[in-house]
């Protein structure tokens, strides 16, 4: 009896665990669920990208994303995250994604800015960086700051 309820109640724990946010390294996972309230979080600019788990770009850009995730740790204000669009359709379908991997900063659940520049890890910090001193200056206000 011992043995059932301790599965039963790590069951339940995993299951309750996975209706959470789920953070790879360093890099927050956001689904359909709750995507729209993690970027409407104040002050903050969330750095995302929207892939496929099949497309060869996104494969390649993936071990970057999670150093990217890991060098923007503890900086205030900028949050990385990936939305797996296979299985989140709603949001990339608000968002407007219509092509793999998608970079786009986010602030005040707003879409802020995409980005079109190189995918190696300091051109992406460096860009995340400019964005949220930015944000920062104009008060966090997106019309006044411009990228």
């Amino acid at each position: 009896m011992a043995n059932i309820r301790g599965i039963s109640i790590f069951a339940l724990l995993v299951m309750s665990a996975a209706c959470l946010v789920a953070v790879k390294g360093d890099v927050v996972e956001l689904t359909d669920s709750t995507f729209t309230d993690k970027v409407k979080e104040k002050d903050t600019l969330w750095f995302i990208k929207f892939f496929a788990p099949w497309c060869g770009h996104c494969k390649r850009l993936a071990p970057t994303w999670e150093e990217l995730g890991k060098a923007l740790e503890g900086e205030d204000g900028v949050e990385v995250a990936t939305v797996d669009c296979t299985t989140n359709k709603a949001t990339c379908g608000k968002a407007d994604i219509r092509s793999y991997p998608t970079l786009k900063l986010f602030l005040n659940g707003e879409e802020y800015k995409k980005y079109s520049g190189p995918r190696d890890l300091e051109s992406l910090k460096a860009y995340a960086l400019e964005g949220a001193a930015e944000v920062a200056k104009a008060g966090t206000n997106p019309d006044e700051a411009a990228l």
